[in-house]
């Protein structure tokens, strides 16, 4: 055999005269550091198609390295795009994930990352793209609208409580509070339907602290009988009362509401806690009227009199409308001498430590503040995401959009989309409420009453159901002023077992 040496080795003609492959001269490249000459032969190689990772990966350095990052970004996003087509995820998010490293501000990126992640059921890291992104672009001041846009379509998409709760705590973070209000409505709602009562109650606070309203406050107090923990419901139930105590129609409906699931003592507690005098007989008051207790209400109809006498004679309306009976013993009661004022305030249901300061009882519906490094070290399970999902698409979601629509005043569009949701059993009883809810906000009451009585002869309620509209009908006749209509209506809805 002919050859000869060769940096101390015997080499054959054969491989010495013998044309060097693209990977040789790629890898002889690589070991020179010659980055115009990865990038030559980088290119041929992949063009020529199945190159290993460590190509791709030397080829977009290299191209970075002499200047062209945004042609390395190009090639990284068409080929993550080009495998995330053929089925092979793993190696898109590997990619994709680059080229947001090189790029951190690219949206086209960002989406096919996040459909990456959407393709192996991980929902939360394709949510939590966009989220970061996010949080990048807002930091810099740069402009969100077509971010934003990709979020909202992904949240209405893949619809789960938590992403819209997220969205609006990054917006509320830097500035956003309306859009913000709207994303923790959505959230409250959404949970709630998935009997998630405590975290429905926290995103209807977080809502609560940017726009208090009757609408927000109503919510809560829907939500929170329904929840386990007693500390925190009466805690709810007494913040809500000192915050609305000059509205005693809305403290009835959230007294009401404690009572109709089972949670008399929760109000019976709240009660002794109150320090105003006045407060506690009100809220004693309205307790009484609700379960039935007529003399006792009288008592305490004679107490808040010495001290306002417009408004026992509002609370006595009360109990008229509802005990339509109590007019007669009022007539059979024997007239009692009812103590001076002075004695009044000296003759307590309690006792209540004076050092409480009821000014701090106040701050029992605000939460703790969302500080800007936690806002995306929250997470929840794929799994749950995946096995909520279904739930919360379609009506849920349109009820969902028709009360943070309500929550923002726009009281047309959460009648359209309430309506839209009629036609769906789960959420009709919900529709119904909203839509004659946003008439009498709109000072609508006629409609709202011809609503609710259509509502009554058009659809198979369940008894409670039927039960809530006939109050609510008594109600909103209470409210303008027409007596035996609402004693009529209250009788209705208490011949119902």
């Amino acid at each position: 055999m002919f050859g000869f040496f060769c940096n101390g080795g015997l080499v054959g003609f054969a491989d010495f005269f013998r044309k060097k492959t693209e990977e040789e001269l790629f890898q002889e490249a690589v070991k020179e550091r010659n980055y115009l000459k990865i990038v030559s032969y980088g290119k041929e190689l992949i063009n020529k198609g199945d190159v290993n990772t460590s190509v791709i990966n030397q080829y977009v350095d290299a191209l970075v390295r002499i200047g062209n990052k945004k042609q390395a970004v190009n090639f990284l996003i068409d080929y993550g795009e080009e495998k995330l087509k053929n089925g092979y995820y793993s190696s898109a998010i590997a990619f994709l994930k680059k080229a947001l490293k090189y790029d951190p501000y690219n949206i086209r990126a960002a989406k096919l990352l996040s459909n990456a992640y959407i393709k192996k059921n991980l929902y939360f890291e394709a949510f939590n793209v966009f989220l970061t992104l996010l949080k990048q672009f807002l930091r810099e001041g740069r402009d969100t609208s077509k971010l934003r846009e990709q979020i909202e379509h992904f949240i209405d998409k893949h619809s789960h409580p938590t992403f819209y709760k997220l969205y609006g705590e990054l917006l509320e973070a830097y500035g956003d509070a309306e859009e913000a209000y709207k994303n923790y409505m959505m959230a409250g709602s959404m949970f709630a339907s998935l009997s998630k009562y405590r975290e429905a109650v926290d995103c209807y606070l977080k809502a609560r602290e940017i726009k208090q309203n009757d609408i927000v406050d109503t919510k809560i107090s829907e939500i929170a009988p329904k929840i386990a923990d007693s500390t925190f419901r009466r805690k709810i139930l007494k913040g809500l009362i000192l915050s609305n105590q000059k509205n005693i129609d809305f403290v009835q409906s959230a007294v009401k509401e404690f009572i109709n699931n089972k949670n008399v003592d929760d109000v019976n507690q709240v009660i002794l806690s109150l320090k105003d005098p006045k407060l506690k007989w009100v809220v004693s008051a309205l307790r009484d009227i609700e379960i039935g207790e007529i003399e006792e209400t009288f008592e305490t109809i004679e107490n808040i009199s010495k001290i306002d006498a417009s408004l026992a004679e509002r609370i006595r309306g009360k109990l008229f409308a509802k005990h339509p009976e109590a007019i007669n013993y009022e007539a059979e009661k024997p007239v009692s001498n009812i103590p001076s004022s002075q004695d009044i305030l000296t003759s307590l249901f309690s006792v209540v430590d004076e050092s409480e300061d009821e000014d701090a009882d106040e701050e029992l519906l605000h939460l703790t503040e969302t500080k800007e490094s936690e806002l995306l070290n929250f997470s929840v399970s794929d799994s749950e995401i995946a096995q909520t999902k279904g739930q919360l698409n379609g009506p849920i979601h349109e009820i969902s959009m028709a009360e943070a629509m309500l929550g923002l005043g726009n009281y047309e569009k959460a009648i359209a989309l309430a309506k839209e949701c009629l036609e769906y059993p789960e959420v009709r009883f919900r529709a119904i409420s909203l839509i004659a809810s946003a008439y009498s906000f709109m000072g609508r009451h006629n409609d709202a009453l011809n609503f609710l009585i259509d509502a009554l002869k058009n659809y198979s309620l369940k008894p409670e159901e039927e039960k809530n509209i006939k109050e609510t009908i008594a109600k909103i006749y209470e409210e303008i002023g027409d007596k035996p209509k609402a004693a009529f209506w209250y009788r209705e809805a208490g011949s119902i077992s």
